[in-house]
């Protein structure tokens, strides 16, 4: 590389990691605009966690058709549902389904894809079981149930679903950073009411038997001021993004399960055996996470029927 080459100024951003640059910084703190060269700065660590985000997102199994028929047709969305009844009522109630067809009211009959979410429970217990020709009770089992059903980001097509899927998990990443931050904020503030206690007391008491614990107050006080900086808040948002996997994976699981929800062996030749994957997000809860396919107008005369018998009282 030539003197000429060291001199000529860096190639200017692409437009989608500019756009990615000025939404971390907004969400983050705008103060980090402040220093210099922070657009250089994030450039990669801001497509490298974005990338990831994808990838993730298409990685997520899908698209299931999600019915009152698939209830019946498909293992899976059996398994996930008490009853053919549990997926109307998740259309009806989800907010993002009432959402989007607000806003695509004139949309031609159709299918749109989604993300969904819910809660695995194991729960212990004691039944019958068949084991060869003869019959069993009180045998321990283990139901599989789900719960907190969720619906988000719907879009007309599997492409669009995914597109906002990775778009709302680069944001999720950037308000677990956030949340960071405010830890900090509020480690400052607790510190600072510590610190006024602490003059207090040496004011009173005198100040020896306070001065050591001043000074450590003092010090963490520092320290907490560094971290709030723009440059080192850069610095650590940096090393954050470049690091991705740490707030956000997914994990394979496999069972086998009768019609009943029961786990069994996974070599019993009468069970399902089912494959979805659990997603881990900043709160570190895992969701178990699918793209499903839902008909617009099925969710339509859901939400219909819901809001009509709402309005009746049954006496």
């Amino acid at each position: 590389m030539g003197l000429f080459d060291w001199l000529r100024p860096p190639p200017a951003l692409d437009a989608k990691t500019g756009a990615l640059i000025g939404h971390a910084v907004a969400t983050v703190d705008p103060r980090l605009k402040m220093v210099g060269g922070h657009e250089r700065t994030l450039a990669e660590p801001v497509r490298h966690a974005f990338d990831y985000c994808e990838r993730v997102a298409l990685a997520i199994p899908g698209p299931f058709e999600i019915s009152r028929a698939a209830f019946a047709a498909d293992p899976l969305v059996h398994a996930l549902f008490g009853s053919a009844d549990d997926v109307e009522q998740m259309l009806a109630r989800s907010q993002c389904v009432r959402d989007y067809l607000a806003g695509h009211a004139v949309v031609p009959p159709g299918q749109c894809c989604a993300l969904l979410g819910m809660r695995r429970h194991v729960t212990a217990g004691f039944g019958t079981r068949l084991m060869g020709e003869v019959i069993r009770h009180d045998e321990p089992q283990q139901a599989l149930s789900f719960t907190d059903h969720t619906l988000a980001e719907p879009s007309h097509d599997l492409d669009g679903a995914q597109q906002r899927l990775a778009m709302a998990m680069f944001d999720g990443l950037l308000k677990g950073f956030v949340a960071h931050v405010d830890e900090v904020h509020e480690e400052r503030r607790e510190l600072l009411d510590e610190q006024a206690i602490a003059r207090a007391r040496a004011r009173s008491q005198g100040p020896e038997s306070h001065t050591r614990r001043l000074a450590e107050l003092q010090e963490r006080l520092r320290e907490t001021v560094d971290a709030l900086q723009p440059e080192r808040l850069l610095e650590t948002l940096t090393a954050y993004l470049a690091a991705p996997e740490a707030s956000l994976r997914l994990d394979p699981v496999k069972l086998a399960v009768d019609r009943l929800g029961i786990i069994a062996d996974p070599d019993d030749q009468h069970a399902d055996i089912l494959r979805f994957v659990e997603l881990t997000t900043r709160d570190q809860r895992r969701w178990v996470s699918m793209i499903v396919r839902i008909d617009r107008e099925e969710a339509r005369a859901a939400v219909e029927r819901f809001d009509a018998r709402a309005r009746y009282i049954v006496i």
